[in-house]
């Protein structure tokens, strides 16, 4: 959002956003979860891949350097072999043989980011030249590795593996038998994967292929931390991780049908595993999978897309089936105004708007007296009211039920520093 200098120019750049009713949804990952499937909210769009058709992901953000271990891969046989595993290795000289009795530190993606996967674990968050695997050095504008780790394949053999650079957008790693044997070098080229959020690398193949791209949410298996009053302990856990760029909130201990989205407006989170898997459990009386009938998230895309999830069903192990309704409720649009406005945020949703619409906004100081104001298409004023803002995050609700049907702007501040935004009332 940016502060409007004139009326025309607001309607000038003005869209229509349309309405959608609720839809039964089903993705599958197939029988025994052997699948990811990358899902598109809008177009209902799913890609899936094998879970074993690759090991490590790097993240090909201009700035990124996260490395992911595949936490979705089980043991190629049967027996005692574990799936995928990471440790820190403890030397960071490549060519010291490593020893697997003395490992001790096993890593896992934390699944709070696409920029922070298994291999950045040990970054100091507060030291922005950190990656985990390697530092930034500004002299040759390079990423310089450090760490050595030790990775146990699905077919019990091991290799050590040090991420020597990222230079220039390229991934350089290496990699070998723990004794050093059958070393490889492998450069991973951001450029070439280019509109795909990671590169996929295969130590079978050799080589790295594009991620599906364009998906908001991914329903996978991922290593969970659970447990009761005795030490935490990762599991193999199966649900649904937010795409880049999407925030979700959850509504717990309500109804889902009735429950009011204006309620979590500030409960928005950029973590990965919001969803998760925590809206179902096995019950083993009755051997099956049981749904929380008082559960309900928010999603906001990239795109201010807001919509309204609820699960229905789970299929488990049989079908691998998710099933879920969802609802759009419209588009929340939020920016920040120019330098020297006192607001930082304005936004009014659901919109398009039916009977009433919730209006929030930030500010830097308070206010007794903030002018709303709102106007039609062809920018008459038809409704007006001074309102009390408090510093930080604000929250009411607008009647619409007077309003005939068409497409209206909300204007927040005095004239000469007002923000605006556009709402389509049916």
């Amino acid at each position: 959002m940016k502060t409007i200098p004139t009326l025309f120019f607001l309607l000038a750049i003005a869209g229509v956003t349309s309405l959608r009713a609720q839809e039964e949804v089903t993705v599958s990952v197939g029988n025994n979860y052997s699948n990811q499937a990358y899902y598109n909210i809008d177009t209902d769009a799913v890609t899936t891949l094998d879970n074993e058709s690759w090991d490590l992901a790097f993240s090909t953000g201009p700035t990124d350097g996260g490395i992911f271990l595949n936490e979705a891969t089980k043991a190629v046989f049967s027996g005692t072999i574990p799936d995928l595993k990471l440790w820190l290795g403890l030397t960071t000289d490549f060519s010291d043989p490593i020893d697997p009795g003395t490992l001790t530190d096993s890593l896992f993606n934390e699944e709070e980011d696409w920029q922070n996967g298994a291999f950045n674990s040990f970054k100091d968050d507060l030291d922005p030249s950190d990656f985990g695997w390697g530092f930034y050095d500004s002299g040759d504008n390079s990423v310089v590795g450090i760490r050595v780790f030790a990775l146990k394949l699905r077919n019990g053999n091991w290799k050590k593996i040090k991420v020597e650079s990222m230079i220039g957008g390229v991934y350089t790693m290496k990699y070998a038998d723990l004794n050093g044997n059958n070393e490889t070098t492998v450069a991973i080229d951001k450029a070439d994967f280019a509109g795909s959020p990671m590169a996929y690398f295969s130590f079978e193949t050799g080589t790295a292929v594009a991620s599906p791209s364009d998906w908001n949410f991914l329903f996978t298996r991922y290593l969970d931390e659970l447990g009761g009053a005795g030490t935490p302990i990762q599991y193999q856990v199966t649900g649904v991780l937010s795409g880049p760029g999407v925030e979700v909130a959850e509504a717990r201990y309500i109804d889902p049908s009735t429950v009011d989205y204006e309620d979590y407006i500030d409960s928005f989170d950029t973590h990965l595993d919001v969803i998760g898997q925590d809206w179902k459990y096995f019950n083993l009386t009755t051997f099956s999978w049981v749904l929380e009938s008082d559960l309900a998230f928010f999603a906001k895309m990239a795109n201010n897309d807001l919509w309204k999830l609820v699960f229905t069903g789970f299929g488990g192990s049989t079908t691998g089936n998710f099933i879920f309704e969802k609802t759009y409720l419209g588009q929340l649009t939020t920016g920040l105004s120019e330098a020297g406005s006192n607001f930082s945020d304005f936004g009014v949703f659901p919109n398009p708007a039916s009977g009433e619409c919730t209006l929030s906004f930030s500010l830097v100081e308070a206010r007794e007296n903030v002018p709303l104001r709102m106007v039609n298409g062809l920018g008459q004023e038809v409704w007006r009211s001074d309102v009390v803002g408090h510093s930080g995050l604000n929250t009411l609700t607008l009647n619409t039920r007077n309003f005939p049907v068409g497409i209206y702007y909300v204007l927040i501040g005095e004239p000469g520093n007002a923000v605006a935004v556009k709402i389509s009332i049916l």
